[in-house]
């Protein structure tokens, strides 16, 4: 495993947080708020668009990231695609996936006692509300296939490696904690702090197994819970 990134690329995950923010700031400007945006792709969730596109622009910033690494001779092998899921990470990415579940509740009553709330809107009810077959084969383009490879890859393929190649790997592990917690600012303040505690788990499958195949994994069946089975179980709909 190559301990020599570079890590003056450490802040360009956050570029597309910031190109979702500009593109939903020019579809205000340009006369559609989220909500009519939606509607007119046939969303009733506005949560559930600025996902999509986050999404996108999620996978762009990563293939983008890797074709630049990659002119520093940088491979894809080097981002952590690599090896194989042998049966124990498949486990371990499944108990992970469960921990990270399990965590969930103790952390949100500790939350509403220390009075911090979990999204910016206070109205929101949920991360995302799919109510339709289209709504939910969105969600899941989104949640599934195009943010556990994109973020996997630049965070646990990239930002962890690099820190640790500079700072070691328990300060690797916080840091590249804190980096992934900020990265999902826009949500909330309580999905901050409970992002910052979920880190660990994909974090350390990629150390013990230097591929990231095994956080991926865990990342798919996280959002499977969180942007499928939930909606589905406490919607209220």
């Amino acid at each position: 495993m190559r301990t020599d990134l570079p890590r003056r690329y450490l802040l360009f995950p956050f570029l597309s947080v910031i190109a979702t923010s500009l593109t939903l700031a020019g579809l205000r400007a340009a006369g559609l708020p989220t909500e009519r945006a939606a509607l007119a792709l046939g969303i009733r969730d506005p949560a559930l668009l600025r996902v999509r596109l986050y999404a996108l622009w999620a996978a762009a910033a990563a293939w983008a990231l890797a074709r630049i690494l990659r002119r520093e001779g940088i491979g894809l092998a080097d981002l952590g695609w690599r090896g194989r899921l042998s049966p124990d990470a498949i486990g371990l990415a499944a108990l992970g996936a469960w921990a990270a579940a399990m965590i969930w509740l103790p952390f949100d009553a500790l939350r509403q006692a220390l009075g911090i709330p979990l999204y910016w809107n206070p109205a929101q009810r949920g991360f995302i509300q799919p109510a339709s077959i289209p709504e939910f084969a969105a969600a899941a383009l989104a949640g599934l296939i195009l943010v556990p490879p994109a973020e996997e890859t630049m965070f646990r393929g990239y930002v962890l490696p690099a820190l640790e190649g500079r700072i070691g790997r328990l300060g690797a592990l916080l840091l590249h904690n804190v980096l992934f917690a900020l990265y999902h600012g826009a949500i909330g303040p309580g999905l901050v702090l409970y992002i910052f505690f979920w880190s660990f788990f994909p974090a350390l499958l990629y150390l013990r197994y230097r591929s990231i195949y095994p956080p991926m994994l865990m990342h798919f069946l996280n959002n499977i819970w969180a942007d499928l089975l939930v909606p589905i179980l406490f919607s209220g709909r």
